[in-house]
This record gives structure tokens, C-alpha cells and sequence, in this order.
């Protein structure tokens, strides 16, 4: 199989993802009351802000798709990468952000969440994450295999000496049963910065950086094969965010805009896609072309837009897919390129006047994607899972299952039209730990299966 991504590489797969983030500009999200992802970024984002808290106020420290600056932690924000930035002393929120200080991020010992997804086929699968410590101190990176039977937890790597902590927010793709890259980030109390770690069919291991990214944070990634991989995301400051890895380490390259490109997908070397938010609040598209990223032109529909995640193939044409919505609601948003420009397309809004959005799509062609989120109430006390499959026509929802009260989807990948496996996080509360959600597409119905947290 060519690539499957995370995110976001979704095919893609997402990393905390901002749900209501971008839609409700200016609003705040107030602490245990989870809205969008809340769960998702309110728990196991909100664990992680814990854990950072409890490393130290020195660095820049980017969360998913909310990141913070020099001493600060910022909003937490389900499926979107929500861009805000808080510096010292202050919170300073973009359009469609939510704030969410360090004072009042409340941690949930035993957090585990998945934010990415890769399948190569029906019996190989991997997904990634992060999970909180028994204490709440500490966030370490999480792995999980799909053998065809059942989900088993991996040993990874995670950079926890000098109180340094790190997640798989990024996702992850695969190019065979024994080649994966996951994507995240690690935080010490002196830097924050991309962490890679690579799957060779026997252990994970950690990658070197040619020249770590200062606050670096990657929200999606792709492969083509196990040494050609791009990630995705962010960087402290505000600018958008990445990187190569040629088999030997990680090199960033230059990007055009600030913002946030929270998912990519590369169905050639010379040939990658990514999608985000500028830091204005609108869609964000860019592609490389071997030699440079270069800025498409996006639809942006409402007053604020955020594509989260995006899944292309070699006849040139690619979904994107997340949510565009105003201060009060959402519902999710689809474009699709087609060689030569964006196109936007009408998914199904499962809550017409409350918020509904996308976090990941993974397409076997134009006319055959599957797309996932969340979607809540206006008054942010239940979140349920959503899936989506286009036909080349049209939309449709799926019914899927919500266990929990806060139930969201992060990631979907599709290695074929009657197997798909979606992964994100459930809470049977606002205040309770979150646990991985795992769930599979047969052709016709979605199922839980068991996951270990």
C-alpha cells in the first residue's frame, strides 16, 4: 500500500484537536466543562497540561493543536489545531481559540487517548497517542498493533529524564506491517520540540533532529515509505510547521504562512498536500513540490475555518476536511482539489445550531472517503462520536457508537472499502478519565472494539 497517514495522516489522524476551537471566536472554554473533543483535548490535553505545569514553567509548550509560548499553557481545543498563543503573563487567543490558563487545566491521573490511526490492511494496523501517568505527573507516548484479533499496547520510547514529557499527538503512518513513523512532540523544562519515533517490526525508536525546531509540534504526518515521511503542524511563535525524515534524521523545511498545518498527505516524494488554519482563522493549503511549499487558495465559507486533516492519491485529487462555523456553532467542512483548484462540498450536519466537526479522512479514491469527528451540544454537556462517507455525489452519515457521555473520533484510516478503523477517546464524564475509543467499519455497520489503555 502507498501511504497511510495519521491524522490526520489521518489517513489521516489529528492530535488534540480543537473542537469548537476555531468556531466559537472569542469564546472561552471553561475548565471541566469539555465541548467539541472536550474530552479529548479537555482530558487527555488537560492531563498533559498537568504534566507540563508539574515539569516546569520554562519553555515553549505546544499542545496538539493548542500551543503555548514561553511559560504558559494555552487553550485546549478537540480535533482542530486551534492557533493561540499565551506568553507570560498574558493570554493572547487567535480567532477561534479557546483559552484555557495553566490555573485552571485540571489533571486526570490514568489519561489515555488515541489521535492516530494507520492500517496497511484488515490485520495490520497501529495506533498512536498519549496517556497520563499514574500520578498525573507525567505524559508519556502511546502505541497499540491490530493483528486481526485483538489490540495490543507497544512499548515506546518516551523522553522522560529531566523531567521531560512527550506524546504521539501527531499520528502515524504506515507503509508495511514493519514501517511506521509516529509523529508528537517532547517538552523539558528547558525546550519543546517534534518528536519522531519509527516502528520496525520488532521495537519503536526514537529519531534524531538535524536541528530541533524550537517549540516544534506535529499535528500530522505521511509516508511514503519508511524513509521518506513529512510531519505537519506547528511551531512557538505562531508559524506553521515541516519537517522531512530521510531515513537518517529530521530536517524542517520552509513553510509560507502562520497558522498551523495540522494534516498532510504525500502519495509521491515530490508530492505532498497540507492543510490547516492561518492564524487569521481561515482554511490554509499548501503544497510541495520537491523543492518548496507553495499556498493554494482555499474556501473559507464562514467566519472561521479550519481544515484539520486531508487525504490525497496519485490521480491528483485530495479531500480536506474539519469545520467552519461562527462564535455560537458549526458543522463540518469538506473541500476537495481536483488538479487544479479547492471546491468546497456539503457534508451532513448531525446538529444543525450546535457544533459538529470533522478531525480526519481517509479516501480510497474521489468518489470513496470516510470522514470522522465529534459533535456537541450548545451547552457542552455531551459530545458523540460522528462518521461521514462521501460517494462522489454526496455525504451520508453513519451511525457509529458513543460509549461514554463524551465520545470523539480522531482518526480514521481505510485500507480498503469494508475495513476502516476509527480511534479518539470516550469519558463517561467531564471530570472522568478518558480511555481510547476504538472503532471498526465492515461495509456496513460500526462496532467498538476492546482497546488496552
Amino acid at each position: 500500500m502507498a501511504r497511510q497517514e495519521a491524522h490526520v495522516s489521518r489517513d489521516d489522524a489529528v492530535p488534540g484537536r480543537p473542537g469548537l476551537a476555531r468556531r466559537r471566536a472569542g469564546g472561552v472554554l471553561r475548565a471541566g466543562r469539555p465541548t467539541g473533543l472536550a474530552f479529548s483535548a479537555g482530558l487527555a490535553v488537560a492531563a498533559l497540561t498537568g504534566a507540563l505545569m508539574a515539569a516546569g514553567p520554562a519553555a515553549a509548550v505546544p499542545l496538539s493543536r493548542a500551543v503555548a509560548a514561553p511559560g504558559r499553557v494555552t487553550a485546549i481545543s478537540p480535533g482542530r489545531p486551534a492557533v493561540r498563543w499565551l506568553t507570560p503573563g498574558a493570554a493572547v487567543t487567535a480567532p477561534g481559540a479557546r483559552p484555557m490558563t495553566a490555573a485552571k487545566a485540571a489533571v486526570t491521573p490514568a489519561t489515555a487517548v488515541l489521535y492516530g490511526v494507520s492500517c496497511t490492511s484488515r490485520t495490520a494496523c497501529t495506533a498512536v497517542g498519549v496517556i497520563t501517568t499514574s500520578n498525573g505527573k507525567y505524559a508519556r507516548t502511546l502505541a497499540e498493533r491490530w493483528n486481526g484479533s485483538r489490540w495490543a499496547a507497544q512499548s515506546t520510547p518516551t523522553p522522560l529524564s529531566g523531567g521531560l514529557v512527550g506524546g504521539l499527538l501527531g499520528g502515524v503512518a504506515c507503509t508495511s506491517p514493519a514501517a511506521c513513523v509516529a509523529a508528537g512532540y517532547s517538552y523539558s523544562k528547558t525546550r519543546s520540540a517534534l518528536l519522531g519515533e519509527s516502528w520496525n517490526g520488532r521495537k519503536w525508536v526514537t529519531q534524531p533532529s538535524a536541528t530541533p525546531v524550537p517549540g516544534g509540534l506535529a499535528s500530522g504526518i505521511s509516508c511514503t515509505w519508511r524513509n521518506d515521511c513529512t510531519a505537519s503542524g506547528l511551531r512557538s511563535g505562531g508559524g506553521t510547521l515541516a519537517e522531512h525524515w530521510n531515513g537518517r534524521k529530521w530536517s524542517a523545511e520552509a513553510t509560507q504562512r502562520r497558522g498551523v498545518l495540522a494534516g498532510v498527505s504525500c502519495p509521491a516524494s515530490k508530492n505532498c498536500t497540507a492543510v490547516g488554519e492561518v492564524i487569521t482563522g481561515k482554511a490554509l493549503a499548501e503544497h510541495w513540490n520537491g523543492k518548496a511549499w507553495s499556498l493554494q487558495s482555499a474556501p473559507s465559507p464562514a467566519q472561521t475555518d479550519q481544515l484539520s486533516s486531508v487525504s490525497c492519491h496519485p490521480a491528483r485529487d485530495c479531500m480536506a476536511v474539519g469545520s467552519a462555523g461562527s462564535a455560537t456553532a458549526a458543522a463540518p467542512l469538506a473541500e476537495q482539489w481536483t488538479g487544479s483548484a479547492w471546491g468546497l462540498l456539503t457534508p451532513a450536519d448531525p446538529v444543525p445550531g450546535d457544533t459538529a466537526e470533522f478531525n480526519s479522512v481517509s479516501c480510497l479514491s474521489a468518489t470513496n472517503c470516510t470522514a470522522v469527528g465529534d459533535a456537541t451540544n450548545a451547552a457542552g454537556t455531551t459530545d458523540a462520536t460522528l462518521a461521514e462517507h462521501w460517494d462522489g455525489t454526496a455525504w451520508t452519515i453513519e451511525t457509529s457508537p458513543s460509549p461514554g457521555k463524551f465520545s470523539a473520533l480522531t482518526s480514521v484510516s481505510c485500507p480498503s472499502a469494508t475495513f476502516c478503523v476509527a480511534v479518539g477517546g470516550r469519558a463517561l464524564s467531564a471530570s472522568g478519565a478518558a480511555s481510547p475509543l476504538v472503532e471498526t467499519w465492515n461495509g456496513a455497520t460500526w462496532s467498538v472494539q476492546a482497546a488496552p489503555r
